[in-house]
């Protein structure tokens, strides 16, 4: 499909503030839609461009509610020192990971960390790629992994959505797909695009690579997500699971889980982010029927 600049900075821009996202001209520029542009082009065309507007370093439409504006300029202003506070804690979490579940193919850094606006307060998300028939028992293990980084800074200031009665997560799975589910995407929208090219491959950096391979519907979203393809697909062995270890850790993250939500019962705000959350993973969320 080709489209002209300014065609392209707005459907950038709208995918970005679906997901609460308003980004500078450089950031803006390396995630465009159709390809990176030069941010120079960028600025000029932004000027001719009606429905939007760049104030205090971020693109954005005009009718953004000022609240959500202030938010992203907040975020975008102390990402890189929040960030910097727990990355020797997120290469921890990823040590533990690729010592205790062989299973995983990839890990990937996902959400406001990887995107540029991380505070304190947010979880640290992933996005993991992962045999087929381990995605439960996968999910078990990472949580279970995560407590210790959970007690470890309990006294982290939490908003509505990372909250809880006990402690409040720090390490979150976002996303997991088995092999089968990349094989490719059943989904190829502009959103799981975005969420691709969004993640960031701390681990797997091969398998990663090949899956963008097997689905080269990106390259009509974000062709910069394809420089440096390998040619060979990296074998990657299966992992000998017990009978019965995927249903049971199923039944186990799905009791879990649905204690979460009843925590929540009373807090509309993280019953709204949730179930917003869940669309966009669909149809990859955990427990989706």
């Amino acid at each position: 499909m080709t489209r002209d600049l300014a065609q392209r900075i707005q459907a950038t821009v709208e995918l970005l503030q679906k997901r609460g996202y308003a980004v500078s001209v450089a950031q803006l520029a390396q995630w465009l839609v159709g390809g990176k542009a030069d941010v120079q082009q960028i600025h000029q065309t932004l000027a001719g461009i009606e429905g939007l507007c760049l104030s205090n370093g971020l693109v954005h439409a005009r009718d953004l509610p000022e609240a959500v504006l202030e938010r992203a300029q907040h975020r975008q202003k102390f990402h890189e020192c929040h960030r910097r506070q727990y990355w020797p804690q997120v290469l921890a979490y990823v040590d533990q990971l690729n010592r205790h579940c062989p299973q995983i193919r990839c890990i990937a850094l996902a959400g406001s960390m990887s995107s540029g606006g991380f505070v304190s307060s947010d979880d640290v998300d992933f996005n993991l790629f992962v045999q087929d028939g381990s995605r439960y028992w996968t999910y078990l293990l990472a949580n279970i992994l995560a407590l210790g980084f959970a007690v470890a800074h309990r006294k982290r200031p939490t908003d509505a959505h990372t909250r809880r009665l006990v402690i409040p997560k720090l390490m979150s799975i976002n996303v997991i797909w088995c092999d089968g589910d990349t094989q490719p995407f059943i989904r190829q929208d502009g959103p799981m695009a975005l969420e691709l090219l969004l993640s960031q491959p701390l681990t797997g950096q091969d398998y990663y690579q090949a899956m963008l391979g097997r689905n080269l519907w990106l390259k009509e979203y974000f062709p910069q997500l394809y420089t440096g393809l390998p040619r060979v697909e990296p074998q990657s062995p299966t992992v000998p699971l017990y009978p019965g270890q995927e249903l049971l850790a199923r039944g186990i993250t799905y009791g879990g889980w649905r204690w979460i939500m009843w925590t929540r019962r009373n807090n509309p705000e993280a019953l709204a982010r949730v179930a917003y959350v869940r669309q966009c993973q669909s149809p990859y969320a955990l427990f989706e029927s």
